[in-house]
């Protein structure tokens, strides 16, 4: 069997079996020619087709599994957001992005007050024992957050619904904004990362400027 190697044809978005495939090397010429559309737009399905789509349109789709998968993906948003290679060198670490998440996006500001309960009983309890604790419970109503008498509940598919809004958001607002931007120059700090993590050679990876 012909063992793949990384690099510049490894695909970061897409697929060949779709022929939508986006490889490091189309990456590398969105870069050359500073094409922001394709390279949110690279972003956006990298997201939607491996996490969001799946998770979010699946018939069979669980609340549980939908939440995992938006965990997930709110710490992979936040890398982006501010250029971060991952999470565990973060100060405050993973639990911080969340707080920064929920900050940066009103859409979720109804869970800022209890972010780090968030974190440690849904994030945590379902990463790490594939269930909620201290008394949080997740449903599928049309109510982000409640809270009665101690319980928390929490809606996976409103989650679900406004993390792919944040994405949408956030992939418009890179398409519009400019090269020297912030935005971007965290963006490409990230996918420099993403690409290094591929196993692209560092004297490649330091190209992708």
């Amino acid at each position: 069997m012909k063992r793949c190697t990384p690099g510049p044809d490894t695909i970061l978005a897409g697929s060949k079996k779709a022929g939508n495939a986006i490889t490091i090397r189309h990456y590398s010429d969105m870069l050359r020619e500073r094409d922001r559309e394709r390279i949110a737009q690279m972003i956006q399905l990298r997201f939607r087709e491996r996490y969001l789509d799946p998770a979010l349109d699946n018939p069979k789709r669980h609340g549980f599994a939908m939440l995992a998968v938006c965990c997930l993906m709110v710490e992979a948003l936040e890398s982006f957001r501010n250029g971060w290679k991952g999470t565990h060198g973060v100060k405050g670490g993973c639990e911080a992005a969340f707080r920064s998440f929920f900050e940066a996006h009103d859409r979720f500001k109804d869970l800022r007050p209890v972010a780090s309960e968030f974190f440690k009983h849904v994030r945590c309890g379902i990463l790490h024992q594939a269930e909620t604790t201290g008394q949080w419970t997740v449903n599928r109503s049309s109510e982000l957050f409640s809270s009665i008498d101690g319980q928390r509940r929490v809606s996976a598919s409103e989650f679900g619904k406004r993390l792919r809004a944040v994405l949408n958001e956030y992939t418009d607002g890179l398409a519009k904004a400019d090269w020297r931007d912030a935005a971007w120059t965290n963006a490409r700090r990230k996918l420099r990362s993403i690409c290094r993590n591929c196993g692209l050679p560092a004297e490649d990876v330091k190209r992708l400027q």
